[in-house]
């Protein structure tokens, strides 16, 4: 009993250290933001010989667009996950509830999405041919492609929930949309974070997406504020870097704030009923 708790604790603590290997690229782009042009361009993970935290910063804010850049990611992102939460919530309930070959077979479609990649060049040019501006089409295009797993997750979870609540809800006259969003919606919650979470990070992360369709700089979300920047600075490393900090900085934090949910709403459908 003795050797097989020294184990686990040697084991636990291999794999803790392992895990903190992703703390160096972290470390090394976050401390090469503070150097200056020469340092920074040696990329190591050497504290600089003279800090210039507030002069790199600085100089990336104003040439670098970001907040330009961050207020569109925050539409953007925040319409997609509005409209995949609503669309895949509900989408999920039907399909899960109405046994029918019509529904087995989109069901079967969505599935397939899960594991077909997107064709970036011919849906462009289907919503060039719709007449879709580049901004529509760009929201259209992040709900669809996240659509697939969004569905999946919330199909999972809605098998857990009985369907005499359902029953229940129809013997007291509520309708449809009342029976979902004031009984069943509730009841989702813990994998509505998770799909929150998820898709907030997806959608703010892309960067195939809206490279083609959002290309134009009032447009530029902050992925794409990295790319143009770096096509501008590509000898000022320390600026680069810096960028790359301040753009990822909004969905670390959301991460580490919410990360617990992922792991619980992802589980959670399974272990009940």
């Amino acid at each position: 009993m003795r050797k097989r708790k020294l184990y686990g604790m040697i084991l636990n603590l291999i794999l803790c250290l392992c895990a903190l290997i992703i703390l160096i690229p972290v470390f090394m782009v976050v401390i090469n933001s503070f150097k200056d042009q020469t340092e920074a361009a040696m990329m190591n993970m050497k504290l600089p010989s003279n800090w210039h935290i507030f002069e790199n910063y600085k100089e990336m804010i104003k040439e670098g667009g970001i907040f330009r850049g961050f207020v569109n990611s925050t539409v953007i992102t925040v319409i997609c996950v509005l409209m995949l939460i609503i669309l895949c919530s509900t989408m999920a309930f039907v399909l899960e509830r109405r046994k029918t070959f019509f529904s087995k077979m989109i069901n079967m479609t969505v599935i397939f999405g899960l594991v077909l990649p997107l064709q970036i060049i011919p849906t462009y040019f289907v919503c060039n041919y719709l007449h879709l501006t580049h901004e529509v089409a760009a929201v259209l295009v992040l709900i669809v492609a996240n659509m697939s797993f969004t569905v999946f997750l919330y199909t999972g979870f809605v098998k857990s929930i009985p369907i005499e609540i359902d029953e229940s809800a129809w013997i007291d006259g509520a309708g449809y949309t009342q029976l979902f969003f004031e009984i069943i919606f509730p009841l989702l919650q813990p994998v509505t974070v998770t799909a929150v979470i998820i898709n907030f990070m997806a959608v703010w992360n892309d960067f195939g997406i809206s490279i083609y369709f959002l290309n134009s700089a009032r447009n530029y979300t902050l992925p794409l504020t990295v790319y143009n920047f770096f096509g501008n600075h590509s000898s000022d490393w320390q600026l680069v870097f810096a960028n790359v900090v301040l753009s990822t900085l909004p969905v670390a934090i959301v991460y580490l704030i919410l990360q617990r949910h992922i792991i619980s709403g992802m589980t959670s459908g399974a272990v009940k009923g």
